[in-house]
């Protein structure tokens, strides 16, 4: 059963967690801080400020335990990653699922932090949204498309399509309805065959990444069909596939070749072009809940049937 978080509305507390890698411009950070009480938040933090170990927002002790204090939290209804990045996946073994499960929370953010979401989907029922994050899209909201977010968080946006009005390209026709799971692509086949990964059967599972190139994609989708995860879908949305161009003057297929061998077998409607990834402007989507994925012979509409919050 989901463990929703209440309704995001203006003055929420929202605590500000750095579970993955440190902000990478200080001003930038500052910058989004302020714009999320412009819009009527107040973002609480428990780190003055966040000390470079590596790639990483600190040491896993530290990390962990900012994450885990704001799990316990009853003051906030609400975690808001700084960024994206990497070390999401040291955590998840030492994370509080239990609070978890006393407070449902709204974890905010993306890339990275889908193996926080994921977990804590299949732990404690939390409902996440991969939506903005404090040093990547608050810093710009306007640009960012931070209004979607905001109206997502509040439930405004059930029965309506998750991108507005901007039409999906079906690979493949069809419809489905399921809960709506994913992320990054690279997140969820790093967590295959852990105990943090989330039972998938029957869910629309919506798709992006960074960086990687068409044959990297092949094998991250290849070891999806392996452990047997696509063939119990009801549908698939992909977002966007950036910084992944293949090598020029070496062969290769195209993302559309990779995307079209493994899924047109699938028997399930498959659509591309969410706006959604490592992009400024994009949607925010939900986690966890009822969706309606709708594939046409030229058009697809990706409808949210449910709630996020309550």
């Amino acid at each position: 059963m989901l463990n929703k978080a209440p309704a995001l509305s203006p003055p929420t507390r929202v605590g500000i967690v750095a579970p993955a890698s440190s902000p990478k411009d200080a001003q930038a950070f500052k910058s989004g801080l302020s714009n999320l009480e412009a819009a009527g938040f107040l973002p609480v933090l428990r780190r003055n400020e966040y000390t470079e170990n590596g790639y990483l927002a600190g040491t896993d002790s530290e990390r962990l335990s900012e994450f885990n204090a704001f799990l316990k939290d009853d003051s906030v209804d609400a975690l808001i990653a700084v960024r994206g990045g990497y070390g999401s996946l040291r955590l998840l073994d030492d994370i509080d699922y239990e609070a978890a499960r006393r407070l449902p929370k709204l974890l905010v953010g993306y890339s990275d932090i889908t193996a926080l979401q994921l977990a804590l989907y299949k732990h404690a029922g939390w409902v996440g949204v991969s939506g903005p994050m404090v040093a990547v899209e608050w810093p710009d909201p306007k640009a960012s498309n931070c209004d979607q977010f905001m109206a997502l968080a509040s439930g405004a946006l059930v029965d309506q399509p998750l991108d507005g009005h901007h039409s999906l390209v079906p690979l493949r026709q069809g419809r489905a309805i399921g809960p709506l799971l994913g992320g990054n692509l690279s997140l969820i086949a790093k967590l295959l065959g852990t105990a943090h990964m989330p039972d998938l059967k029957g869910a629309i599972l919506f798709l992006e990444d960074i960086g990687e190139s068409p044959y990297q994609v092949d094998g991250l989708v290849a070891s999806l069909k392996l452990a047997g995860v696509l063939s119990t879908l009801s549908g698939i949305v992909l977002g966007g596939f950036t910084e992944g161009d293949a090598e020029q003057g070496k062969p290769s297929l195209t993302l559309k070749d990779v995307f079209e061998h493994y899924f047109a077998p699938l028997g399930i409607p498959v659509a591309m072009g969410l706006r959604y990834g490592h992009f400024a402007q994009k949607a925010a989507i939900p986690i966890g809940v009822q969706a309606e994925l709708l594939c046409e012979s030229k058009t697809g509409q990706l409808i949210l049937r449910e709630s996020p919050v309550r």
